[in-house]
């Protein structure tokens, strides 16, 4: 069974997790010359349903859980869960893939204060629409 439940104090806990994570990475990214574009609604959509939401249920909500909802949990789901992003690197040069380590680990510290994937979803989301705006 999928940990998954809305309420407003879990999804207060991604947005702020996100706010206070992704902002001051923003801010960083801005000052190498980069601007932000948010992508088009279709692609936000695309995000969510086939990206963000679809992984927080595979690598939360069951692989976590399976290897243990604790930080050994979080390091063993964050480590396959970058390594799923290595064919990024391969067949794209795209050195950044292999960086999904970190914010993973956010994603798991999240699930595992919560026992709810919602704050992950949105901390995956909206580390998703910030990376590739600035991309």
């Amino acid at each position: 069974m999928i940990n998954l439940r809305f309420n407003v104090r879990d999804a207060l806990a991604g947005i702020i997790a996100s706010a206070a994570i992704l902002a001051p990475f923003g801010y960083i990214l801005s000052l190498t010359g980069r601007s932000f574009e948010l992508m088009p609604f279709n692609g936000l959509v695309f995000q969510l349903l086939s990206a963000s939401f679809p992984e927080e249920v595979y690598f939360r909500g069951f692989l976590q859980e399976r290897f243990g909802n604790n930080i050994r949990g979080i390091v063993l789901t964050s480590l396959l869960f970058s390594l799923m992003h290595l064919p990024r690197l391969i067949f794209l040069g795209d050195i950044y893939s292999v960086m999904t380590f970190f914010p993973s680990l956010i994603m798991g510290f999240l699930y595992m204060r919560t026992g709810n994937i919602l704050p992950s979803i949105i901390f995956h989301f909206s580390a998703n629409v910030v990376f590739l705006g600035f991309y």
